[in-house]
């Protein structure tokens, strides 16, 4: 009984982070510039994501995102990570230049000279409904997989992407 009620009581906790927007985020630090590359198409609308319970003390949240590969948009799901100290993330951006290409730039952690580091592992990952994502006039968007961060497909395994 004391189990049930501790494991409800972590699920409303989560559920109240997740809706009151007051999850733990990384420290922030700017795409550089020379991070931005060309891609030919703007990213769908974002899917929406279940966020897990906090799995640890120190943990924050990173947002899931587009991922250009292969031609096609893939969403890599939002995570659970403890980050090193000292270190930043970027998160994802895409612009119009002058000559309105446009230009994406990934999400990536950095240290704290503002230079690429490997990521943190993943606690916990998001899940996302799979299906069609609509565009906001209502055309239907062609999309890759639902990918793990770092750009590896969920293995057979793993819990499904739903």
């Amino acid at each position: 009984m004391r189990t049930a009620l501790s494991i409800m009581c972590l699920s409303f906790v989560a559920g109240a982070l997740a809706c009151s927007g007051s999850l733990p985020h990384p420290r922030y630090l700017a795409q550089p510039s020379s991070a931005l590359t060309a891609v030919p198409m703007p990213p769908p609308p974002a899917r929406v994501e279940l966020v897990p319970p906090l799995p640890a003390k120190g943990a924050v949240w990173v947002d899931g995102e587009w991922v250009f590969r292969r031609g096609r948009w893939a969403w890599s799901l939002g995570q659970w990570v403890v980050p090193a100290p000292g270190t930043f993330f970027s998160p994802w951006t895409a612009v119009r230049s002058a000559d309105g290409t446009l230009l994406l730039a990934p999400g990536v952690w950095r240290d704290a000279n503002g230079e690429p580091i490997a990521p943190p592992q993943p606690l916990a990952l998001a899940t996302a409904q799979a299906g069609p994502v609509v565009d906001a006039e209502g055309v239907t968007e062609t999309i890759g997989r639902t990918v793990k961060p770092g750009g590896a497909t969920p293995s057979p395994t793993s819990p499904p992407v739903p």
